[in-house]
């Protein structure tokens, strides 16, 4: 479960599961702002990670994936979690590095 919110955790992962979510359904971005009621520009600069979504903007992409919703604020959780529990592993992989062991 997600402890904190960090913003740029929350940024990387809606950029890359909308990136996987429409390759994996073999769309373009224009044909993900069709099916969506968005624009191909709006699916552009969110890929790129210079808009960020509203929740209004998650509920239509989703409608253009073919999801209910939830489940792909779900999956952006999920995601999400994932590269909290990542940057945690790395704080504690450089924390290990630098503690000093004393032997008495």
């Amino acid at each position: 479960m997600v402890k904190f919110l960090d913003s740029d955790n929350l940024i990387h992962a809606f950029r890359h599961l909308l990136c996987e979510e429409r390759k994996k359904r073999d769309l373009s971005q224009l044909e993900l702002a069709q099916r969506s009621g968005l624009t191909r520009q709006c699916i552009a600069l969110f890929e790129s990670g210079q808009r960020i979504p509203t929740l209004f903007s998650l509920f239509h992409l989703a409608t253009g994936f073919g999801m209910p919703p939830a489940k792909f604020i779900f999956m952006l959780v999920s995601k999400m979690e994932f590269y909290e529990r990542q940057q945690q592993q790395k704080l504690l992989a450089a924390d290990s590095k630098n503690v000093k062991w004393h032997t008495g």
